[in-house]
């Protein structure tokens, strides 16, 4: 078990595995982005060409602040709601397995057709949404969630977040179901309240559990048009636009695959430099 250089000859074909995986595509992507690649021009080295193109393009700083605002809102609500019924669910006793599969099912819905089901609740002419509060008289007018651009973003953040809370739940579940008993008795004897309990006991042990939530649903959110492309399509006048949606295009409409490929690294260096920050939190509480 001490022999390193065993346990390396071990890790070996594993090792290789995911240098097929992971290295090759990443530095296929690396290479292309550094071409003119466009199934227009003879395919050269332009070096920095294509980044240079990218970063005096405005749309790509737009579709960018919405891919942060969007990713921030659905990490938001995600994390609140995974938080809150993770800790109701841990209390319950009785058919505690009925609730958590209950919690866990719309994990199973593509965001695809999430954001079907989603535009359809949220619809002003059938949605059910707008029926409910006219119905209750709380507006007169049904609102157009997805003509709207300053509310198109929570529409389709509400979508994403649905499909990710079952995440953060499990995750979050599994932190506090960590958690010794006795801690809790002993601040029961010492006449501490549930909101104290939670506050000094569930949220400071479950942290670790929380930051790991937060950092796959932050990386999935970031990139992720599926929801989108369902609900809006990137509208109303580019409101919910975000990166994911504007590198596709590029590879699927402009087939111009060296610039794309320049969106796709900016992309994923941004997503790595948020996750390492997250990493090194949760490598420092050990």
């Amino acid at each position: 078990m001490k022999d390193s250089h065993f346990g390396l000859l071990l890790s070996l074909p594993g090792l290789i595995f995911v240098a097929l995986l992971l290295v090759f595509p990443v530095s296929l992507l690396f290479t292309v982005s550094f071409l003119r690649y466009d199934f227009i021009h003879p395919i050269r080295f332009i070096g920095l060409g294509n980044y240079v193109e990218v970063i005096n393009s405005r749309i790509f700083w737009t579709s960018l602040t919405n891919a942060v605002v969007y990713s921030s809102g659905v990490t938001v609500i995600t994390t609140c709601l995974g938080i809150i019924i993770a800790s109701a669910v841990a209390r319950i006793r009785r058919f505690s397995t009925f609730f958590r599969t209950l919690f866990i099912l719309s994990w199973a819905v593509p965001l695809v057709v999430s954001g079907l089901v989603w535009r359809w609740m949220l619809d002003p002419g059938v949605g059910i949404y707008n029926y409910l509060l006219m119905q209750l008289r709380l507006i007169k007018t049904p609102i157009n969630i997805f003509g709207d651009p300053l509310i198109a973003m929570l529409g389709v953040i509400i979508a994403d977040s649905w499909t990710k809370i079952p995440l953060m739940f499990v995750v979050v579940l599994a932190g506090i179901k960590s958690i010794p008993p006795e801690l809790y008795e002993a601040a029961k004897v010492d006449g501490a309240t549930s909101v104290d309990t939670f506050r000094y006991i569930t949220i400071p042990l479950i942290k670790k559990s929380v930051l790991f939530g937060i950092l796959i649903t932050s990386m999935f959110s970031f990139r992720t048009i599926d929801a989108i492309w369902s609900m809006t399509r990137g509208g109303p006048s580019r409101a919910t636009y975000v990166i994911g949606q504007y590198l596709v295009e590029y590879v699927t409409q402009y087939y111009n695959l060296g610039f794309a490929a320049a969106v796709g690294v900016i992309l994923m260096i941004a997503v790595a430099s948020f996750a390492g920050v997250i990493v090194y939190y949760l490598l420092k509480g050990r």
